[in-house]
């Protein structure tokens, strides 16, 4: 478990014991599991009949759960307003055929996150608006010291390379769209960065994540693309010790706009619940107004309530105004069953593309073939 999803469990833990000392007739025990296992983990319990009443779910798990007959639907429990200060796109995360199977607690799109002294002495005086100038700025800070922004080879992280060039990937209504001329010239900026030397000069990805945030924070790299997750980790670097060298803002533009992954996680709740009413109780004081602003200054999330930007701090951070603009252009991944799934393949065969052992045509064809095969599509 990384460093951020280790503070926000105890967080959560926190929250926990405050929720039972206000709501002494209730008791909740809490299993801790790990996130690289929980889907399985949690599918599994279900299935089996063991005694679980709620869980936090990714929100890609939601359409698989759904389909499987596993979550109870809180359209007669949520309240109006309760229902109208959730983010509409996130809050659009947990329904599935009209029906809401979750509460949003945290919210994510990754931004274009930047080292303003490196920009700023190689004469740039603002961030990247558009991923010409991304390629241009990213050039021209690479030396021996940094270079310009570390490229993932994570399917997620390729998305806002893909949009902005107007591609896509699967839609809600299983159109499979991965090789459409869009993508692929998405694919091929991705590689262009790389083979123009503007991005890490390692030979491989080996611990890609882990390397991409440690070279940032030690001033190796100009630029990366991330999350709110990460925040804590990155502040905690030598280069960011003054948190005001740390500049957000959203994704630069492509030819056809600009768009980041919508993401993050929720508490759902077991059909199989014996306890419906008092775990609905447990997962609203969860994602309320009052917890999310606490995790959102503690733990450093992004909150899914529209009510939390109002708070005094908030409202003035420029870290969370950023990620919140870059939400503002954010677009939901396919709300499908096969969602947590789908991103293997693809995964796979970015790596050979970035590697320069296949072409983005051929890597692009390669992922839809797989995916029609998942999505038991006509060949």
């Amino acid at each position: 478990m990384n460093d951020s999803l280790e503070q926000e469990a105890e967080f959560i833990k926190t929250q926990i014991e405050g929720f039972e000392q206000a709501h002494p007739n209730i008791k909740v025990n809490l299993i801790d599991v790990n996130p690289n296992a929980a889907l399985n983990v949690f599918k599994n319990a279900l299935l089996g009949d063991q005694p679980l009443d709620a869980m936090r779910t990714d929100y890609l798990w939601v359409p698989e759960f759904v389909n499987l007959d596993l979550l109870y639907p809180l359209n007669d429990m949520i309240s109006e307003s309760d229902r109208k200060d959730f983010n509409p796109v996130i809050l659009r995360s947990v329904q599935y055929n009209g029906k809401i199977y979750g509460l949003p607690s945290v919210m994510d799109a990754p931004a274009l996150l930047y080292n303003k002294r490196i920009l700023q002495e190689n004469g740039f005086s603002a961030p990247p608006q558009t991923m010409d100038e991304l390629l241009e700025m990213a050039r021209k800070v690479t030396n021996k010291d940094h270079y310009g922004i570390y490229l993932m080879d994570a399917s997620y992280f390729s998305l806002p390379y893909i949009w902005a060039f107007g591609g896509g990937t699967i839609t809600d209504d299983r159109k499979i769209e991965i090789a459409s001329q869009g993508t692929i010239e998405g694919l091929k900026f991705m590689l262009k960065l790389k083979q123009e030397h503007a991005t890490q000069p390692y030979s491989d990805f080996k611990d890609a994540y882990n390397k991409m945030n440690l070279d940032f924070k030690e001033g190796r790299s100009a630029m990366l693309i991330n999350g709110p997750w990460a925040l804590s980790e990155l502040l905690a670097g030598s280069e960011f010790k003054n948190a005001d060298n740390l500049g957000i803002t959203v994704i630069p533009k492509g030819p056809k706009g600009h768009a980041s992954p919508t993401g993050g996680h929720g508490f759902a709740i077991s059909k199989y619940s014996k306890h419906p009413k008092e775990t609905y109780e447990l997962i609203s004081y969860l994602t309320s107004t009052k917890v999310q602003i606490r995790q959102a200054k503690e733990v450093k999330t992004l909150p899914t309530r529209t009510s939390a930007y109002q708070d005094a701090a908030l409202a003035v951070d420029p870290i969370f105004q950023g990620f919140k603009k870059q939400f503002d252009a954010a677009k939901s991944r396919p709300l499908i069953p096969e969602s947590s799934t789908m991103f293997y393949d693809f995964t796979s065969n970015l790596k050979e593309i970035l590697l320069g052992t296949q072409s983005a045509e051929e890597g692009a064809r390669k992922i839809e073939a797989s995916w029609k095969d998942l999505l038991k599509l006509d060949q």
